[in-house]
Order: structure tokens, then C-alpha cells, then sequence
């Protein structure tokens, strides 16, 4: 037996797999929502990993993994029923013989739990022919209770293996989710991302057909390195790094990871992942409007081109990285090479538009709102609710703000909808405010435009919305003149 087959029994192995939550520009909360399909972790590669085509040891069929258990028992058909779950142990060798699909996936981890629905179809589609195997490594009471709301809602049962060390080692991937097929007789036979979950290639696996060789296993690409380079460049010899590719690459999650110079900490270059020109340009804008504290203004990125699919729906792989005295022009150099090898060009350019500001007429009226100690950021103590009630039979829809800063009204009021079109500060006050409008106004049952109806109801609290022109900063993303195809 060999040594690392030893440890297995003893159970010695140490944790070496856990997730780390990548840092995420909050300006980009919907890229998250919608493209958190995997998430990273980086740990040291095992010399005991299992590869495709390996069998597992066989000791690994008899190991006692922590495990729960759906309370009330399994039925005589092998479904398990109840309500909650218990503590209990599962090993490998209760589902020898059936294709196992290791489901390595952690509570934080969105996209993982957006893939159990797709693994409950399957399971119930091919019955006691496959079993997917849920490997969590976190804290057993915190994935429980995720699993238990899970089973209550969605009536998702799988099996599940807690608090895993071990598995974690064997089947090392920087990203999950990430599935790990394996035969009736051990043999590893793929390692794949969610998107090769199909009925199709279960049934090619139980075949056992030739066909298993087009599935497509994930890769386990390490961002930490320039992408795609070998192991042996050195990063600390580059002055200038840059690839551009298209399409999705699986073993790469979706966002941002800056670079950093290793002498002086200063951002020395940026690699984006699995993510539309859409975001790319978003972050390159944002990144322009906190520098220049114009921190309202994501509404003022606009394309002016033909091929909206390819800006917001195709995947892309970008990065550029300098070194030295190129650090300090590192923005308008990435810029330079985007606006030369991509298929779009971007702009800063200032437009006069129709704006709505906010102002104060009356000091005196304002619904001010004293709090005890430094307030610092507001965002802590402030709150928006949206209320709707009847009067005159007509549905009204009021909102009430709590403890807003001034110069923060005017975007709320656009955010629930109370204006529409562009707004700008009005006021830079920071004065914490409370009051509560409602929508349709009162100049509206008597004739009046929206606006004025407003108006009315901001008179009481001593501020008016005013109609005008500002010139303001605008991304415009515009198509390459030449086609990059």
C-alpha cells in the first residue's frame, strides 16, 4: 500500500482546499449577480491529486465521511424522504457500481447553488444509475442549514459529504463549482464545469462508448501567473504583457484580478476574465468617476454601435500589464491597447444635456435628522421603503427615506423611480434627512404636469427640483472602423 493510501486511512491528511472570496469592485454588483458562476481558491497543488484516467485508491471506497442524512429514513425505492436533516456517515462503497458525480460547492458560492436544480433533474432522470455526491469543506451547522432551507423549498435531496478535507485534496481545483465523474469501478473518467451536466454525456459515461473523450474536462488555470504563459515566465522580467481572446474559457471565473508591483505595491496592470467588453468598459468608466468624485454617473456609459450582442453578451480574456516607469501611465496605455485590438473603441467625452437638480429653498423647513456621534459613509444608518397604499381609490405608491444625506436625495428619488432622465448633485450638504413623497403627486388630480406635482411635495420639506443643462462626463463606446474577426 502506498504511503499516501496510509494517510488516507488514518484520516492525517490536513485541510489544503478552502474558499477565498474574491475582492469585488462594488460598482459592478450586477456582474456578480450574474456572472458569479464559480469562485477561486488558492492553495498549494497535492502531490496525492487523482488526474483523469486514475482509479481512486481502495481504500477511498471504505473511508467513514461525515455526512447527513434526510431524517425519517430512505424509502425501499432509494428515495430518500423527510423533512430535515441528521448527522451521519457515508462511504463510497454504498454507491460502487453506479456512475458517482462529486459535487465540490460552498454555501458563498452562487453559481453552485444555482446547479443543484440541474443535478436534481439528473438524479431523478437516470434514478439509482448515478448518484451526485454534494463535498462541502465549510462549517457542517452552516451548510446544513443552507441544505435544510434547500430541501424545504425545492425538495432537492442528495447525498452529501461534510466538512471535507480530504476529497478536497485528492480532486484539487482552484474553482468550483467543479464536478468529478467516476465509474462503477473507481476510474476517474472526467472533470468537468456544470455546463457538461447533460443527459447526453451521463449516457455516454454509462455506455461506456468512445464518446466519454468529448467531454470536455475543466482546466485549472492559475490567474496568479500572466494568462496562458508557461510556469517559467518570469513576471518580474516583463515590461509589457498583453493578450486578448475571445470566448469563454472554462477554469477562469468572471471578473477582475490587479496586478501589483512587487517593489513599490502600485497597480501595475489588470487581468479580466470570462466577461463581456459591457463590464470592461463599465469598470474603466467607474474607475474614472470616483477618481474625478463624479460618483453618480454609471447611467452615462452608452454604445453607439451596431453589434450590441457582441459588446454585452460575448465573453472576452484581456490582459495588460507594465512595469517601471510605465506603471504611472498604466490607464492610458490599457486604454491605448483596447481602443487599438478590441473590437470597440472607448471615449471620455463631455455632453450638454437636459438635467434635474435638487436644491434647497428654505433651510428652516428641511426634516433634519440629528444622530448621536460621527456618522461616517451614511450608507449604515440610512433606509428607503416603498409603501403602497389606497386614497380616493386610486393606488398610491409612497416612499419614505430615513436619515439620507442631501446629496445623496436626488439619486434616490431617480433609483425609485419618483424622476426619470439624468440628474446631477443640486446640493453637496450633508445633512441627514427624513421625509416621505408618494407618486402619482397632487398636481396630477388637479391638472398639473409630474414635475410640479413633485414639487409641491418638496416645498413642505423646503427643496425644489429644477430643470436645466450640465455638461457632464460620458463613456461612448463606439465599433471598430475595421471588422477583427
Amino acid at each position: 500500500m502506498k504511503q499516501t493510501t496510509i494517510s488516507i486511512v488514518r484520516g492525517e491528511l490536513c485541510l489544503l482546499f478552502h474558499g477565498r472570496s474574491m475582492k469585488i469592485f462594488t460598482f459592478f454588483s450586477l456582474v456578480l449577480a450574474f456572472y458569479a458562476n464559480m469562485a477561486s481558491a488558492q492553495v498549494p497543488r497535492s502531490a496525492d491529486e487523482l488526474v483523469v484516467g486514475q482509479r481512486i485508491p481502495d481504500d477511498l471506497w471504505d473511508v467513514p465521511f461525515r455526512s447527513l442524512r434526510v431524517g425519517g429514513g430512505g424509502g425501499g425505492d432509494g428515495v430518500l424522504k423527510g423533512k430535515g436533516f441528521e448527522p451521519a456517515v457515508l462511504r463510497l462503497r454504498e454507491l460502487k457500481g453506479r456512475l458517482i458525480i462529486l459535487d465540490f460547492w460552498a454555501t458563498w458560492c452562487g453559481g453552485c447553488i444555482a446547479g443543484f436544480p440541474k443535478a436534481k433533474k439528473l438524479q431523478e432522470r437516470f434514478g439509482e444509475e448515478v448518484s451526485f455526491v454534494l463535498v462541502n469543506n465549510e462549517d457542517p451547522l452552516k451548510a446544513e442549514r443552507l441544505l435544510s432551507r434547500r430541501l424545504a423549498e425545492n425538495g432537492e435531496v442528495f447525498r452529501y459529504v461534510n466538512s471535507d478535507t480530504l476529497l478536497n485534496r485528492l480532486f484539487f481545483k482552484r474553482l468550483i463549482p467543479h464536478y468529478v465523474w467516476i465509474d462503477g469501478s473507481g476510474k476517474v473518467m472526467a472533470v468537468t464545469g456544470g455546463d457538461e451536466l447533460t443527459e447526453d454525456n451521463i449516457s455516454l459515461v454509462l455506455s461506456g462508448g468512445d464518446g466519454v473523450s468529448g467531454i470536455r474536462n475543466v482546466l485549472d488555470i492559475d490567474r496568479e501567473l500572466p494568462l496562458f504563459s508557461s510556469p517559467d515566465l518570469s513576471a518580474a522580467g516583463l515590461m509589457k504583457y498583453s493578450l486578448l481572446t475571445k470566448g469563454k474559457v472554462a477554469g477562469l471565473p468572471s471578473g477582475f484580478l490587479l496586478r501589483k508591483d512587487k517593489v513599490t505595491g502600485l497597480n501595475s496592470g489588470l487581468a479580466i476574465t470570462n466577461l463581456p467588453f459591457w463590464y470592461i468598459y463599465k469598470k474603466l468608466f467607474a474607475e474614472f468617476l470616483i477618481e474625478t468624485k463624479d460618483f453618480h454617473g454609471s447611467d452615462r456609459l452608452v454604445y453607439e454601435g451596431r453589434d450590441r450582442c457582441l459588446l454585452q453578451d460575448t465573453f472576452f480574456n484581456y490582459e495588460f500589464s507594465v512595469s517601471g516607469p510605465l506603471i504611472s501611465r498604466l490607464d492610458s496605455l490599457m486604454l491605448a491597447d483596447l481602443n487599438t485590438f478590441s473590437p470597440f473603441r472607448f471615449a471620455l467625452e463631455k455632453r450638454r444635456v437636459k438635467t434635474l437638480s435638487l436644491g434647497v429653498v428654505d433651510s428652516t423647513k428641511l426634516p433634519r435628522v440629528k444622530v448621536a456621534g460621527k456618522v461616517r459613509g451614511g450608507a449604515a444608518e440610512s433606509h428607503v421603503g416603498v409603501m403602497s397604499a389606497a386614497d380616493g381609490g386610486a393606488e398610491r405608491r409612497r416612499v419614505r427615506f430615513e436619515k439620507v444625506r442631501m446629496r445623496e436625495l436626488v439619486y434616490l428619488l431617480k433609483e425609485k423611480g419618483l424622476v426619470s432622465g439624468t440628474v446631477v448633485y443640486g446640493t453637496f450638504s450633508d445633512v441627514l434627512v427624513s421625509l416621505e413623497l408618494s407618486w402619482p403627486g397632487p398636481a396630477e388630480d388637479s391638472g398639473g404636469g409630474f414635475l410640479e406635482g413633485l414639487n409641491r411635495q418638496l416645498s413642505g420639506f423646503g427643496m425644489r427640483l429644477t430643470e436645466g443643462y450640465s455638461e457632464l462626463n460620458y463613456g461612448v463606446i463606439r465599433d471598430q472602423m475595421v471588422n477583427l474577426d
